[in-house]
């Protein structure tokens, strides 16, 4: 007779409520030793809050938790922590004046104490050195400034951090909850991180949230979904498929015009709505590229290849690279006090880091979405009308189909998919005739991408000009009109894109490393 395996952390019936709204409703989930699964659903399904129960941030309302064959109830996450169980956020959680050794032992300092009561910093560092070898982070120096690193390096520093603490509270089988850790990392990067993970699960368990379903595929050895905060499915071995996920999550067969290609419009002699010329400095070298009315420009290339600072000198969004010309309708924009100039000028900007540069988290939906667009919303006193900034909020809630309990709740509450819709409602709100956009499904899921998709569509027929910087490779293929490849600074290959001639992500990866 065949023993059936015990799971070493179960969670029967567990909901969680806020303010009156259910985000997650019954869950029931198992965790075996030496195991990586994935939990799967659409924006707002409760994948986060669910990681964050199990981790201590958010305790259950109702239903129970067992970690090792024990109760397990912990009202704060360092209870989780001391317990074998560690998260890796998805908006970032380390304090960037402090060095990285001080944020991987952060409020530990006192374990690290001498006789006189002294820290012993050296010891800190060496433990944080010998993990970051481990990762094959030798290039991370335990004693710089986290700040001094890249968003990616940031990122792979909160994953050693979870590995570190988890040795050194002498667990012997840790649990390391991953939400979100491949969102804003290269593909070079991924690929050491689930080289990393595979390599640690003979010591560990893990749980994998992520918006890229080709990322459950390649990792997971069972998969949850989750579809309006309760368990629909559950799928192992063979039965694990990008078409089995996507019809359990959404409910319906993917499209093929997943990236609307039939909608892209031909605009070869359309009037140039944006043009970069000459633009230098931040590690730029002479990068120039047009973006005419109705078309959408991707420019891709490989983590630290100068995109994104490209779009930062577009929107004047410091540090950007000041050498140049941006020329928005033929208007040239200043460099001093660019970012007031493009707004001015009908230009918007969806970045990266939504929660620290895209969004006020402790603001409304309401007062997040109007917050460009405020002599709309005002009387001629100057002062806000309530009646007018609703309206204005529940037009682009209903339209992005934001997923909230009203127009009046607060950002830090809502999904991190749903808070990348509200910066993106901001500037539908004004009525923006040019976008950048940095990653803007970023964090999102599948279908909630399509449905950005078919707004990005929709504004293109309407005349606007946008510039995608995306790492997504399917993303700039499936929506540019043409693709410019970023290396070391420059601009290395250019590529039409019409719907019927898209390059593969072979032809464009070859001029990227």
């Amino acid at each position: 007779m065949t023993t059936r395996r015990e799971p070493i952390f179960r969670m029967r019936g567990g909901s969680k409520s806020f303010s009156g709204n259910c985000v997650v409703d019954g869950v029931n989930l198992e965790i075996f030793a030496n195991e990586i699964i994935g939990i799967a659903g659409e924006n707002g399904a409760g994948k986060s809050t669910t990681l964050k129960m199990i981790a201590g941030i958010h305790p259950p309302n109702t239903g129970e938790m067992e970690l090792f064959g024990k109760p397990f109830k912990p009202v704060r996450y360092t209870q989780a922590v001391e317990a074998g169980i560690s998260m890796v956020f998805q908006e970032q959680a380390l304090i960037p004046s402090l060095c990285v050794y001080e944020n991987v032992f952060l409020s530990l300092e006192s374990n690290f104490t001498n006789r006189l009561a002294i820290v012993d910093r050296h010891a800190m560092i060496a433990h944080t050195e010998r993990h970051m070898k481990d990762l094959g982070l030798a290039h991370i120096d335990p004693r710089r400034r986290t700040r001094d690193y890249a968003f990616h390096d940031r990122q792979m520093i909160e994953i050693a951090k979870a590995f570190a603490l988890a040795e050194y509270f002498h667990v012997d089988h840790p649990i390391i909850l991953l939400d979100e850790p491949t969102a804003a990392i290269g593909e070079r990067e991924v690929a050491l991180l689930f080289e990393s993970i595979r390599r640690f699960r003979a010591r560990a368990s893990f749980v994998l949230i992520t918006h890229r379903l080709s990322e459950y595929i390649e990792l997971c050895d069972r998969i949850y979904v989750f579809k309006d905060g309760r368990n629909v499915g559950e799928f192992a071995g063979e039965r694990i498929s990008e078409q089995n996920l996507h019809m359990a999550m959404v409910g319906r067969v993917r499209d093929e015009e997943y990236f609307k290609e039939k909608r892209q419009r031909n605009v070869t002699e359309a009037p140039i709505a944006l043009s970069v010329k000459g633009l230098g400095g931040e590690n730029v070298k002479s990068v120039s590229l047009d973006v005419r009315k109705g078309e959408i420009v991707g420019l891709g290339g490989l983590v630290g290849c100068g995109k994104e600072a490209v779009g930062r000198a577009v929107v004047g969004f410091d540090p950007f690279p000041a050498a140049g010309t941006v020329e928005v309708n033929g208007k040239v924009l200043p460099v001093r006090a660019r970012g007031k100039a493009a707004i001015a000028n009908g230009v918007g900007f969806v970045p990266k880091e939504r929660k620290t540069e895209g969004i006020v988290p402790y603001m409304s939906v309401e007062a997040n979405i109007s917050l460009a667009s405020l002599p709309l919303v005002s009387r001629l006193t100057g002062i806000i009308s309530a009646a007018r900034e609703r309206s204005l909020a529940e037009k682009h809630v209903n339209g992005l189909r934001i997923r909230c309990s009203g127009p009046t709740q607060l950002c830090q509450f809502l999904s991190g998919g749903n808070q990348q819709k509200v910066v993106l409602a901001k500037w539908l709100a004004r009525g923006v005739q040019i976008l950048v956009l940095d990653n803007p499904t970023r964090g999102v899921d599948v279908g909630a991408k399509e449905e950005i998709y078919a707004v990005l569509r929709d504004l293109t027929d309407q005349g606007a000009a946008i510039l995608l910087i995306s790492d997504d490779l399917l993303e700039l293929i499936g929506l540019a009109n043409r693709i410019l490849v970023m290396r070391g600074g420059e601009i290395q290959f250019e590529r039409d894109a019409p719907a019927n001639d898209k390059p593969t992500e072979q032809e464009l990866v070859r001029h990227m490393v």
